[in-house]
């Protein structure tokens, strides 16, 4: 399987990630979840996890692996959030020129 085909997303939900339930992942067959903290998880300025979310991670959790994925500089704030969800996180290094300066 290529590449291009294992990152495309297998669903797409509207609203809040917190819609997804147990039974959407399984009645899919996903198994796990790569998710963005900065406004997928939480406001780009809170700075740890609502109960509400804290809750959703225990349900998720039974069925799926969660990894978080941040390239926000602010470590300190993500891996505090990570540690309250009891996830991994994923580090990837912010685009020095800006996301909107890809070439093509």
């Amino acid at each position: 399987m290529s590449w291009n085909k294992l990152l495309q997303p297998d669903l797409i939900l509207e609203g809040s990630v917190l819609n997804l339930t147990p039974e959407i992942l399984q009645r899919y067959g996903l198994k796990g979840m790569v998710l963005d903290v900065d406004e997928t998880l939480v406001p780009m300025k809170v700075a740890s996890a609502s109960a509400q979310l804290q809750q959703w991670v225990k349900e998720i959790r039974q069925v799926a692996t969660l990894y978080l994925v941040s390239n926000n500089l602010n470590q300190t704030r993500i891996s505090g959030i990570a540690r309250s969800l009891n996830c991994l996180i994923i580090w990837v290094q912010p685009n020095p020129q800006g996301a909107n300066s890809r070439q093509r």
